[in-house]
């Protein structure tokens, strides 16, 4: 059980304590102090006293509970019990010489009820609260009252006291309400805070993946071509120190001719980085059209895919594993003839790229040729299979994946 202090923590909720302490507190000093003028205006010096006593008592406890003296089971048992003494007592000292003490113990009653209904919300608690002191309450009109007044009193009390309890209900659900709209609002802030993290991660790694895709777009084309460049004008210096010029000659042709092609290949890379095209299909034959007019090698398509029936990633995914495939045939494969599928079949995308090349052992690993790595970096990346096969007759590159 948690005290008023530390349960309302919100600012109208503090207001709204202690403006109900207040407002408990005049209540019981103006029917406390009438009722007390009327036993002194009789005579009953001690017991106003006496009586004075236990109502400053009752309405001391009540403002423990504001500061949050105890929040403990014991005292809770102990101020309850505490507070049925008092108000009984004062109630039976009072009914031997005057009615209003009865009136006092109705106050008594609505105050200790309101005050659980704004310690604990609308709960068992404030119920069994509630039910305890009317009972309370019912059984002393009933045995200490005038038998003929019984009913009247007790109607007249059930109409001053029920919407009184219903207005305390109505105002703590309405604060519980504000509370959970404030921890809501609150909870918000902080996944919005978690977002906004999760959001600079993906940058982050939206941004790594897009340089491992620059990478191995290009790693076969300028660096490589630039790398054969290099070796071939080594040669060339070394046929020209020979004096070797017929030689150097030679080399210097071939150097020309493998730098056109390296700029050509280094453009295309730039053109499939920067395609906008929205037909995925007319951008493949492009491309393989590009292969054959490079190449000479006769190239045999199959492709049905259509527009929208990819995501942007696996599109380009497809399309840079189909351009490493192509790039392989030309630099290594000798081949003369190329089949190409590229299909969406029973929901799946289908990527088939055969040639009748030379072929090479898949089991052979070498440090400078990343193209192998790349295919298999992409199908990791979109979660699809990567199958390769190659032997002296030629080499089968096959890439599935889920489309739909």
């Amino acid at each position: 059980m948690l005290n008023m202090k530390n349960t309302l923590s919100d600012n109208h909720l503090h207001t709204f304590a202690l403006t109900s302490y207040i407002f408990i507190s005049a209540i019981l000093v103006f029917l406390g102090g009438a009722t007390l003028l009327e036993l002194w205006q009789i005579g009953k010096i001690g017991l106003t006293i006496l009586c004075g006593l236990f109502i400053v008592f009752i309405i001391g406890l009540f403002w423990c509970n504001y500061y949050g003296v105890s929040e403990s089971k014991k005292w809770w048992i102990f101020y309850y019990l505490i507070q049925t003494v008092l108000m009984l007592s004062t109630t039976l000292l009072l009914s031997q010489y005057t009615r209003a003490g009865l009136s006092l113990l109705f106050s008594m009653t609505i105050c200790i009820v309101g005050e659980s209904l704004a310690l604990w919300g609308n709960s068992r608690y404030s119920l069994f609260i509630g039910v305890f002191y009317f009972a309370l309450l019912f059984s002393v009109l009933f045995f200490f009252g005038e038998r003929a007044d019984f009913y009247k009193s007790l109607l007249a009390m059930l109409i001053n006291g029920i919407p009184i309890i219903l207005l305390i209900a109505l105002i703590n659900q309405q604060l519980i309400e504000r509370q959970k709209a404030v921890e809501l609002a609150e909870s918000l802030e902080s996944a919005n805070a978690k977002l906004a993290a999760y959001n600079a991660k993906i940058e982050s790694l939206t941004l790594q993946n897009e340089r491992q895709r620059m990478a191995r777009e290009l790693h076969d084309t300028l660096a490589q071509g630039v790398a054969g460049l290099v070796l071939q004008l080594e040669a060339v210096k070394a046929h020209l120190a020979s004096d070797r010029k017929e030689r150097a000659s030679s080399i210097v042709e071939q150097a020309l001719l493998r730098a056109r092609d390296t700029l050509s290949e280094s453009r295309a890379a730039i053109d499939n980085l920067r395609s906008t095209s929205s037909n995925f299909s007319e951008s493949l034959q492009e491309k393989i059209n590009r292969f054959t007019q490079s190449t000479g090698i006769v190239c045999e398509t199959e492709i049905s895919v259509y527009e929208n029936q990819l995501s942007n990633e696996l599109t380009e995914h497809a399309s840079s594993i189909l351009s490493e495939a192509l790039a392989n045939i030309t630099k290594h494969a000798q081949a003369k003839n190329v089949k190409v599928k590229f299909i969406i079949q029973n929901k799946n995308l289908e990527l088939e790229v055969q040639d009748d090349g030379i072929g090479f052992d898949i089991n052979q690993k070498s440090s400078g040729h990343y193209g192998l790595l790349g295919m298999k970096e992409r199908a990791k990346l979109a979660n699809g299979n990567l199958l390769i096969e190659s032997n002296q007759h030629g080499t089968r590159i096959y890439f599935s994946i889920g489309a739909i």
